[in-house]
């Protein structure tokens, strides 16, 4: 899906593996069985021997009496990779037998081309066979209803992702805004960072003008997205310093190095460029600014 990394999907699913069922439910239509708990719990695939898997992330399924009902293996598969040909179906098999009951291997991939070569069988010899359930941007849902993004703010961010150019429509940001209201402010914006990262530009814009100018949303602006405002000003701010500081040794026909205008191009601190620019004034080289 656009913007996919390795790590986001499964943090996603680490922060409530429901979210793990949900997208199994939307590739098999399978129903899930009722349950007590769903976790994440332990990724490692060990058998007897030398050789270790470790899955990305496993969420089971366990009734009142903590009985296993089903497991769900995730994984994020970016690229071709035949070795996972093989230690996929060793996931399967030691997880099924670990918790004893029904194991589904999902993976989540980039597009259709990659979900295509994910989901081909794997044949384990005459009588046996794996397939991989394959997961991609066209069989992501598309979540565009507020109550369903606030049952599940994690599956409204991949939906919002996956689905860039329907979220231009504002209707999969607006849902994804709603479930975004519903966490804790540390998780919102670890989510929001994906998201920024993982649209066009043009669907960024529209998303940063929701939470900065239109009433339903400003009190997200001001609660969970105010750093991405400060952030913007900070970066602004530091850009015109830079450029001060620059102009105003060029303008005296100083020389400056690579290394000194690499140095100043590199410095965040507005404190320190504040200084560097009274410093620009009166120096007798640039390298003096760092002294």
């Amino acid at each position: 899906m656009p913007g996919i990394d390795h790590e986001m999907p499964i943090e996603l699913i680490r922060n409530r593996p429901e979210t793990a069922l949900e997208l199994l439910h939307s590739v098999t239509g399978m129903r899930m069985p009722p349950f007590a708990v769903a976790r994440v719990e332990a990724a490692d695939c060990t058998q007897p021997g030398p050789i270790e898997r470790r899955a990305d992330s496993v969420v089971v399924v366990r009734d009142e009496t903590g009985t296993a009902l089903l497991a769900v293996i995730v994984e994020v598969q970016l690229g071709r990779d035949a070795g996972k040909r093989f230690s996929w179906p060793v996931y399967v098999a030691t997880l099924r037998s670990q918790h004893k009951c029904d194991t589904a291997l999902l993976v989540i991939c980039p597009d259709r081309s990659m979900a295509r070569w994910c989901e081909k069988a794997i044949r384990l010899g005459p009588n046996g066979v794996i397939i991989p359930l394959a997961i991609h941007p066209g069989r992501m849902p598309l979540i565009t209803d507020p109550e369903q993004a606030r049952a599940c703010p994690e599956l409204a961010v991949l939906s919002a992702v996956a689905h860039s150019d329907e979220a231009a429509s504002e209707q999969v940001l607006e849902a994804m805004l709603a479930g975004l209201a519903t966490l804790d402010e540390d998780r919102a914006t670890v989510y929001l960072n994906h998201v920024f990262g993982s649209l066009p530009d043009v669907t960024v814009k529209r998303l940063e003008e929701m939470v900065t100018t239109i009433q339903d949303f400003d009190y997200l602006g001001e609660k969970y997205f105010s750093h991405w405002l400060d952030k913007g000003r900070e970066e602004g701010r530091a850009e015109g310093e830079i450029n001060s500081i620059l102009m105003v040794l060029d303008a005296r026909g100083l020389e400056i190095s690579d290394e000194a205008c690499e140095r100043i191009r590199r410095c965040e601190d507005l404190s320190q460029l504040s200084t560097w620019v009274r410093r620009a004034a009166t120096v007798a080289s640039a390298d003096d600014l760092f002294t």
